[in-house]
């Protein structure tokens, strides 16, 4: 209710406020995990004058809004999820910072930060004992569509930050920061944040890495196989068969040396 009587005060208030803003840029940052799931942070930065300052500054202070109570009010084309999955992001927060003068001109600029947690938009496969092979679903960037395939736009980032120790395999096109080197194997080592800065075709964006998993975990991971395929013998028909026959054959053992 409380969320209603904000939206409709707003709704009211603009028509006279004569608001107006305008897309600046827009950085996502994607953090991925050693699970291949992902964490997203996205900052659109808005241009603002002085008329659409009072209704930021009205909408700011309510923290029901969502991300499509803040595209009606700001009109951004920026302000959406660019990182889709086949299944729904989880924990989505927006949150909308505080106004700032520009050092030039007569306009304001504020961000807008929207986070969330996305899933299966990463492949991952074991290539040796302690080995994984990570590859990112390009499919799952969405930014600009154009006639010769997805374009990240000027005054747009993007950036893939990747757990530490990892080798990359396989990257394309080249960052634009850092300047990358390969070696002998064609792969990028010691780097773990690369930084695309539109314009940028993304049509053929391929991102793939290896790392290895710790000693511990390997070890771990035997040990929980062997308890397993016990359990799964025990169970069987020959198991159980096995089991009768060592209870038979140690109750004959204890009444022979009574």
């Amino acid at each position: 209710m409380r969320k209603l009587c904000i939206l409709l005060a707003l709704a009211l208030f603009m028509p006279f406020l004569g608001a107006s803003f305008y897309d600046v840029s827009l950085s996502v940052t994607m953090k991925i995990n050693t699970n291949g799931s992902a964490h997203v942070t996205e900052k659109v930065m808005l241009s603002l004058d002085t008329s659409s300052e009072d209704l930021y500054s009205r909408s700011i202070y309510s923290r029901e809004l969502t991300i499509m109570d803040w595209q009606q009010i700001t009109n951004s084309q920026y302000l959406r999820q660019h990182i889709i999955s086949s299944v729904a992001a989880r924990n989505m927060r927006i949150t909308p910072e505080d106004v700032r003068p520009f050092a030039y001109g007569s306009r304001s600029g504020a961000s807008i930060k929207l986070e969330y947690d996305v899933d299966k938009i990463v492949a991952i496969n074991q290539t040796g004992p302690r080995t994984l092979l990570y590859a990112l679903n390009s499919s799952a960037l969405s930014f600009q569509p154009s006639p010769s395939g997805e374009v990240l736009p000027r005054n747009n980032d993007f950036t893939i930050i990747i757990p530490p120790g990892s080798v990359v395999t396989s990257i394309s096109p080249d960052p634009t920061q850092p300047a990358i080197q390969r070696d002998y194997a064609d792969q990028v080592r010691g780097v773990s944040n690369f930084t695309w800065s539109g314009t940028v075709s993304l049509m053929e964006f391929k991102f793939a890495f290896t790392r290895e998993e710790p000693m511990d975990v390997e070890v771990r991971n035997f040990f929980e196989n062997l308890e397993s395929m016990a359990i799964s013998i025990m169970l069987s028909a020959p198991g159980i068969v096995l089991m009768l026959f060592v209870i038979l054959a140690a109750a004959f053992f204890v009444l022979r040396t009574r």
